[in-house]
């Protein structure tokens, strides 16, 4: 006799599924989907400014004013705005290793103590940033003059989607259901490769 195992019922027991798959995550798709491309139009700019600067002073003796503070600038922003797709995905740094050695019920309580403790953490965080938004209005950067209220905004951005992420998870760990989420662009293709033979398996 063969015992058929759909696909929902074997999702608790995956680490991450499709983005789209539940509908709370599809109502987040267009929001992360800001967050992700942001995020990398921020990082090449972070990595394209000092190839620029380098040129423009060795090559052509005229270096731009404010490249290295603006690369810096871009750093500080693609940390905080890339940090709600790390925490989706589940790519941070974690010790999920030693919960399979754990009993069931037992790494259920932890994963839902972990999410409710970002939470709070990532909470008071983007609250803080807030604060110091208000606190620094008047202030800006050196060298070409950027708002400080523009890359603490960056960080209460990524804070407060971060929290929200980290309440998703804690409501899936409720649930029962996979806590990470992955992007389409990122499965693997279903189709095998076409591969030469000296370089298939």
């Amino acid at each position: 006799m063969t015992t058929h195992v759909s696909s929902i019922d074997a999702l608790p027991a995956m680490a991450a599924v499709d983005s789209r798959h539940f509908s709370i995550d599809r109502a987040l798709e267009p929001l992360r989907w800001v967050f992700r491309w942001g995020s990398l139009a921020m990082l090449v700019a972070m990595v394209a400014l000092p190839f620029i600067q380098v040129v423009a002073r060795e090559v052509f003796s005229s270096p731009i004013v404010g490249a290295e503070e603006l690369a810096r600038f871009m750093l500080i922003c693609t940390v905080f705005v890339a940090l709600p797709y790390v925490v989706s995905a589940g790519a941070n740094i974690r010790m999920e290793e030693f919960l399979g050695f754990l009993p069931a019920g037992f790494v259920r309580a932890v994963k839902l103590a972990i999410a409710a403790t970002a939470v709070i953490a990532f909470g008071i965080a983007a609250f803080s940033s807030l604060v110091a938004i208000r606190a620094n209005l008047d202030n800006a950067t050196p060298t070409l003059g950027i708002p400080y209220w523009i890359f603490l905004g960056a960080a209460f951005a990524g804070l407060t989607m971060t929290t929200l992420e980290c309440a998703l998870q804690f409501l899936k760990a409720v649930r029962g259901q996979p806590l990470y989420v992955t992007f389409p662009g990122e499965h693997e293709p279903e189709e095998e490769l076409d591969l030469p033979a000296e370089l298939r398996h």
